[in-house]
């Protein structure tokens, strides 16, 4: 049996490529073993421009952001469901240092096209917590990934394009111009498993940095609005009297068991917020894949042209994986060169 393409892995990533490719008249089959392993099971997709204590914004914001705007709402119409919900941030400042490295930035022209409310403005949202100093953009939101991910399943589940299966080195094998794996033979295979490319025999080497974020689920009398909020920690309102609340950051263990202090540290992040009271009904925990330098890694191995990878997307996996899905595809098909930030070109030595 013959495809254009095998794809291994069916997070965020192996998603949107499929898609993608078959957009493009392409054949594809992912292979995927229920993404028991995904990050973007318990990723709370969130899009935000600026991020971190150093107030960085976030690599391609702006093409990204207005990829997606449009690449989103098209997906949804065509796997019938909703998934993208564009959502304000209210950023909190919690010291003088960080309300200085804000307006320093700011007055120097590094958030340039992105649009701010700050000032003299005080948000009126109950039970907050006076800071010192607050902004608020609206070119963010989030995006439901598991609703995503489960619409994508359905749909190349209806095109016979998935295989409920799991990946086996010893299933593979390779040629100059083809790969196999077990009855089905494809011109090219892309990898896309997260925190597993560990195992990946072609790209294990490559310099990963992963780190496990933890997440609470939670219900109760929450703030008056519908904005994010981001003091440290971020509380996400979704349906009416329920929230998502984040996240840890952890480079020492990186298995996807929710812990006890992290727990503790996102419910103390919120205690600083604001005066609110919530009852813990999920805690999750998932292994964000990350590169060295904080860049997405994707291409075509330079020994084995045969062979691709889509990977590191860390926590940013909502922002980018749309703009470089296509990208990609358009790299698979047409050979148009990749940004060299994300170009695993920049990785040679390691492979």
């Amino acid at each position: 049996m013959r495809v254009d393409y095998l794809i291994v892995g069916q997070g965020i990533a192996g998603s949107l490529l499929a898609l993608n490719l078959l957009e493009r008249g392409r054949t594809v089959l992912v292979i995927d073993d229920g993404h028991k392993t995904a990050a973007s099971k318990v990723a709370a997709g969130m899009i935000n421009p600026v991020t971190g204590r150093r107030m960085a914004l976030s690599w391609r914001f702006l093409q990204a952001w207005n990829y997606l705007c449009d690449d989103y709402r098209k997906w949804e119409s065509i796997l019938g469901s909703s998934f993208f919900h564009r959502k304000s941030i209210l950023r909190l400042l919690q010291s003088e240092e960080g309300r200085d490295r804000w307006e320093r930035k700011l007055r120097a022209g590094e958030f340039a096209g992105i649009g701010f409310r700050h000032g003299n403005w005080r948000p009126s949202v109950a039970g907050l917590k006076p800071s010192l100093g607050n902004f608020e953009v609206d070119q963010s939101g989030y995006v439901d990934q598991p609703t995503l991910i489960e619409a994508v399943r359905r749909y190349l589940k209806s095109r016979g394009s998935l295989t409920e299966d799991t990946w086996d080195e010893g299933d593979f094998s390779r040629g100059s111009k083809a790969v196999k794996w077990k009855q089905w033979k494809a011109r090219k295979i892309v990898f896309t498993q997260g925190f597993r490319n560990g195992s990946n025999p072609f790209f294990r080497d490559l310099p990963f940095r992963n780190s496990r974020g933890e997440i609470l689920v939670l219900s109760g009398n929450g703030p008056n609005t519908q904005k994010i909020l981001n003091r440290g920690k971020w509380l996400m309102p979704r349906q009416e009297g329920h929230y998502w609340a984040g996240a840890t950051y952890d480079l020492r263990t990186v298995n996807q068991e929710p812990t006890k202090a992290g727990r503790e540290e996102i419910l103390s992040g919120l205690k600083d917020m604001g005066n609110w009271e919530f009852v813990v009904e999920g805690h999750r925990a998932g292994v964000r894949p990350a590169l060295h330098d904080f860049r997405p890694v994707l291409g075509l191995h330079p020994w084995y042209p045969e062979i691709g990878i889509f990977n590191g997307l860390g926590s940013k996996g909502s922002l980018w994986a749309p703009l470089l899905a296509a990208e990609l595809a358009d790299h698979l098909e047409w050979s148009k060169p990749l940004h060299p930030q994300a170009d695993i070109e920049r990785f040679r030595k390691y492979l």
